[in-house]
């Protein structure tokens, strides 16, 4: 199998990973945002990807096993004092997600596209961004606050369809899993979603 893998921040998790991946596996260090393209497209087999990148690629690639090498709630920030009006300039780094977004809450927003430090835009250059938020700290410093939370992600193992439907590769997929998981049972923001279900 040929499986994509983390490079940046989750290198040390990838190297891990990479030392106790299944037998007759090729992988590859690249880019979160790159690899659910590469898995749906049939260039990857597998990969290590972030829940985000999944949602804004639109990848047809197959969920095997949250990791919880990091979570984080993608949200729409902006300043608390400062008005959107009926027009507001959102910028981000996801663009189709802040597409999805302003067609729900703004309709007449222009979007653009940033790479990296979008909350510096806000509120000079935008009104809001539609940005990962993991401890908000950084957020805060600036003095923005959420606006909106669209959804909270987690890092996934995912593959094609193709190995999907193939007994024998799935299974070792999800033995992996398991085997590279951070932590065990239920992730924190999984516990909270599941205590918001049941309430």
């Amino acid at each position: 199998m040929r499986i994509g893998l983390a490079k940046g921040r989750l290198l040390r998790y990838s190297e891990a990973a990479q030392n106790v991946a299944p037998s007759g596996t090729d992988s590859w260090l690249l880019r979160l945002q790159d690899i659910p393209g590469l898995v749906a497209d049939g260039s990857l087999d597998a990969g290590i990807t972030a829940e985000e990148w999944i949602r804004e690629s639109r990848a047809d690639v197959v969920r095997v096993a949250p990791l919880c090498w990091y979570h984080v709630r993608v949200c729409a920030i902006g300043r608390p004092e400062h008005r959107v009006g009926a027009a507001p300039r959102i910028v981000s780094e996801y663009p189709s997600l802040a597409a999805e977004y302003a067609a729900r809450r703004h309709p007449d927003a222009t979007v653009r596209r940033a790479h990296g430090a979008c909350e510096a835009y806000v509120p000079s250059l935008a009104d809001l961004a539609v940005d990962c938020v993991e401890t908000g700290r950084s957020m805060r410093e600036r003095g923005l606050e959420i606006v909106e939370e669209l959804f909270r992600g987690d890092v996934w193992l995912v593959c094609s369809r193709e190995i999907e439907a193939h007994d024998r590769h799935y299974a070792q997929l999800v033995d992996w899993a398991a085997a590279i998981r951070h932590g065990r049972g239920h992730c924190a923001w999984q516990r909270e979603e599941d205590a918001r279900v049941t309430v």
